[in-house]
């Protein structure tokens, strides 16, 4: 049998973590972008005479299934690794998918032949150095100042 200053701490003690682990929960669920979430935008060379594409049309790109541009320019995709932050946050907001859903995917168009994976850098500015560099070339970045390159508003399906 607990001492009875013992009772009040382990009752004191669960309701403290019941109130924390509720904080959390609310946290992580109320829809709310973390604070340390980048500012996430969809960015083409300056080539590209796209200002739009929606999700449907974005997925069709990253996955290999839409290859060329309307005017008939290859796309070359860029990404980064699939452990990479920014990435992750790519792949869920943006594709709504995991980044193993898409790799897969890749693994499947390239293995049947019907395309080929996109370009994974290894750096940040790696990749912004690809999309400034490559015509027809499209990827994500943090930041929209970046001179070479044009910003492709996401509209919804």
């Amino acid at each position: 049998m607990k001492k009875p200053a013992l009772r009040w701490l382990s009752t004191v003690l669960a309701h403290t973590q019941f109130r924390l682990v509720l904080l959390l929960n609310i946290a992580l669920f109320s829809g709310v972008p973390a604070a340390h979430a980048a500012e996430l935008n969809v960015m083409v060379n300056e080539s590209v005479m796209v200002s739009e594409l929606n999700r449907s049309e974005l997925r069709q790109i990253f996955t290999g299934h839409r290859q060329y541009w309307s005017d008939g320019t290859k796309i070359t995709v860029f990404v980064l690794q699939d452990n990479d932050e920014l990435h992750k946050q790519f792949c869920r907001e943006v594709l709504q998918m995991f980044p193993y859903q898409l790799s897969r995917l890749w693994d499947q168009i390239t293995y049947s032949g019907q395309g080929v994976t996109p370009v994974r850098v290894t750096s940040y500015q790696a990749l912004i150095e690809a999309l400034e560099s490559t015509t027809g070339a499209i990827g994500y970045v943090e930041h929209t100042e970046i001179v070479k390159l044009r910003r492709v508003e996401v509209g919804t399906e």
